[in-house]
C-alpha cells in the first residue's frame, strides 16, 4: 500500500526528459507542418494574419509599430496590446508572414506543456497512481489536452490572443505551484498587456483556483491571498484600460458584438440582469456545451471551479457574432487556461478517491490503474478525432495554391529593389514579405506595382469581379501592365523609377 504522499513542492522544473516530451514535441512539429501547408495553401488572409503582420513589419522596416498599412490606422486604438511590442525583435530572423504563425503555436504548445507538467507534478507528488504508470498517465494526459478540437483551433487561428493563453496559463501553473509573487504580478502583467479583456478571464480563472480540489492546489491559507491578488489586479487594469487608456488612444465607444442587448456597456448589463431567460436561452445556444464536451467532462469532478473559470465566457456567448458564440477561430483561448487546470484537478480527485478506495480494501488491488486506463480511454478518444477542429479547416495537411503568385512575384517585383509597395487581393496578400508595404486591390493607387491573381477573393476588391477591376486597371493612365506576366496579371505605375516595366 502507498504511504502518505508528500506536500507540493516548490516551483521547480525537473530536467529529465520525459516521454510526455517527445509526445508533445511530435504533435508540435505535425501542427507546424500542417498550418504550413494551410499557410501555402490559401487559409489565411489579409484579416488577420497579413493585419497583424503589419504591426511588427511596420515597427522592424519603418520604425511604425502597430501601424496598419492598408487601413491607415494605429492597431493600439482597436486593441491595447503592449506586450506585443517584445515580439518585435523575432522578425529581424524573417520576412514570411509566416513566421507570426509560428511563434503562435510555440506559445500554443508552451501552455499546454505547462498544464501537462503540473498534471505530472500533482500526480508524482501526491503518488496517484503505482510509479510504473505515471509517465504513461502523462502522455495520455498530453494527448487529451494537445488534441482538443478548440485548442486545434486555436492553431489555425493565426491570432494574437494565444499569447495571452500561454500568459494566463503561466499566472494559474505559479499560483498552484507556489511561486513568488514578484514573478506572478509581471507574467500576469504581460497575458493582460495581450489584451485587456482578457483580465476578465484571468480574473475568474485566478478566483477559481481557490475551489479547486485539495489534490490539485496549495492550502487555502497560502493560496487565497494570492490568487485574489491576482484577480483585483486583472480587474484593475481591465477598468483602468476601458476608462483611461482606450479613450485617451481614441477608440471608438460602442458595444459591437453586444449591440442588441444596448448600445452602452451599461445598458448591455442593465439589459442582461433585467432579462435572465435571454441570456440563458443565448448560452444555451452557444458553444458552451461543445466546448465543455471537448474535455470528455473530465473538468466537471471540479465542479465549482470549472463553474467559476466559465462564467466569462457568458460574454462571448452572448454575442451577435458565430465566431464568438461558438468559440472559433482564438475565441477559446481565453477560457482553455482555466478548463486545462480544472481537467488535471478533476483527474487528481478521481484518483485520489480511487486511492481511498483502494486502502479500504473495497477493490482489489490490481484495479490501482482504473483513473490510468480511464485516462488512456479519454485519449483514444481524442486521438480518433486527431485532425477535427470547430469552425475551422481539418489540421491536415493541404496542397498549395500560392505557385503562381509566388513565382509571379519573385519575376516581376523582387528584381526590383525600388518597389517597395504591393497591392494584391485579400487571400494572395499574406504571400508578400514583411519588407514591402502591402495594399489590399481597394486600395491599388498606392502601391508601384499589382499583382491579380486568376482567382481573387471578392472582399475589398474594389470592384464587382476580376474582370470589372482588370478593366479598372487597364484604363488607369498611371499604370500599365507587364507584357506576357504568366497566370497572374501585374500592373507597374508608369512612375515607378529605377527599373524597367
Amino acid at each position: 500500500m502507498w504511504q502518505s504522499p508528500p506536500a507540493l513542492h516548490p516551483f521547480a522544473f525537473t530536467r529529465r526528459f520525459r516521454a510526455w516530451h517527445l509526445v508533445l514535441g511530435a504533435l508540435f512539429v505535425y501542427t507546424v507542418v500542417c498550418v504550413w501547408s494551410a499557410f501555402r495553401g490559401g487559409v489565411f488572409a489579409f484579416h488577420d494574419l497579413a493585419l497583424l503582420n503589419d504591426l511588427f513589419s511596420n515597427a522592424v522596416h519603418r520604425g511604425r509599430p502597430f501601424w496598419v498599412t492598408d487601413g491607415g490606422f494605429n492597431h493600439l486604438t482597436v486593441h491595447f496590446t503592449p506586450t506585443l511590442l517584445l515580439l518585435t525583435p523575432l522578425f529581424l530572423l524573417s520576412d514570411s508572414q509566416f513566421l507570426f504563425i509560428l511563434l503562435g503555436l510555440v506559445a500554443l504548445y508552451a501552455a499546454v506543456a505547462l498544464q501537462v507538467w503540473f498534471f505530472e507534478r500533482m500526480v508524482e507528488e501526491k503518488e496517484l497512481l503505482p510509479a510504473a504508470w505515471r509517465p504513461w498517465a502523462s502522455v495520455a494526459f498530453t494527448l487529451y489536452l494537445a488534441l482538443n478540437p478548440f485548442v486545434k483551433t486555436v492553431a489555425l487561428s493565426a491570432h494574437f490572443e494565444v499569447f495571452f493563453q500561454l500568459g494566463s496559463t503561466a499566472v494559474l501553473v505559479m499560483l498552484l505551484r507556489g511561486a513568488r509573487m514578484r514573478w506572478i504580478v509581471p507574467t500576469a502583467l504581460l497575458a493582460l498587456g495581450v489584451r485587456p479583456d482578457g483580465g476578465l478571464f484571468l480574473a475568474f480563472q485566478s478566483a477559481a483556483l481557490l475551489l479547486l480540489p485539495a489534490v490539485a492546489r496549495p492550502p487555502r491559507a497560502v493560496l487565497t491571498r494570492r490568487a485574489l491578488g491576482v484577480s483585483a489586479l486583472a480587474f484593475g487594469y481591465l477598468a483602468l484600460c476601458v476608462a483611461v487608456v482606450l479613450p485617451a488612444l481614441g477608440t471608438p465607444s460602442g458595444t459591437r458584438f453586444w449591440s442588441h442587448y444596448g448600445s452602452t456597456w451599461g445598458q448591455v448589463a442593465f439589459t442582461a440582469l433585467g432579462d435572465p431567460g435571454r441570456v440563458v436561452h443565448d448560452v444555451s445556444t452557444s458553444g458552451l456545451v461543445v466546448f465543455q464536451r471537448s474535455f470528455w467532462w473530465m473538468q466537471l469532478l471540479s465542479p465549482a471551479a470549472t463553474l467559476v473559470s466559465t462564467i466569462p465566457g457568458t460574454f462571448f456567448f452572448m454575442a451577435d457574432a458565430p465566431d464568438k458564440r461558438l468559440l472559433w477561430f482564438y475565441n477559446s483561448a481565453f477560457l482553455l487556461p482555466g478548463l486545462g487546470v480544472c481537467a488535471a484537478a478533476g483527474f487528481g480527485w478521481l484518483a485520489e478517491v480511487w486511492k481511498g478506495v483502494l486502502a479500504r480494501g473495497r477493490v482489489p488491488a490490481w484495479t490501482a490503474t482504473v483513473p490510468a486506463l480511464l485516462l488512456a480511454v479519454l485519449a483514444i478518444l481524442q486521438v480518433a478525432r486527431f485532425d477535427r477542429t470547430i469552425g475551422s479547416p481539418p489540421l491536415r495537411p493541404m496542397p498549395p495554391v500560392d505557385g503562381d503568385f509566388r513565382q509571379a512575384f519573385a519575376r516581376q517585383v523582387q528584381t526590383c529593389a525600388s518597389w517597395r509597395a504591393v497591392a494584391t487581393d485579400f487571400r494572395s496578400i499574406v504571400f508578400v514579405p514583411n519588407g514591402y508595404d502591402r495594399f489590399l486591390l481597394h486600395h491599388y493607387e498606392r502601391a508601384q506595382v499589382v499583382l491579380v491573381p486568376p482567382r481573387v477573393d471578392t472582399l475589398l476588391l474594389g470592384a464587382e469581379s476580376r474582370e470589372a477591376l482588370l478593366d479598372t486597371l487597364q484604363g488607369d493612365s498611371r499604370f500599365e501592365e507587364v507584357a506576357d506576366p504568366g497566370p497572374v496579371r501585374v500592373f507597374v505605375r508608369k512612375d515607378a523609377r529605377g527599373c524597367g516595366s
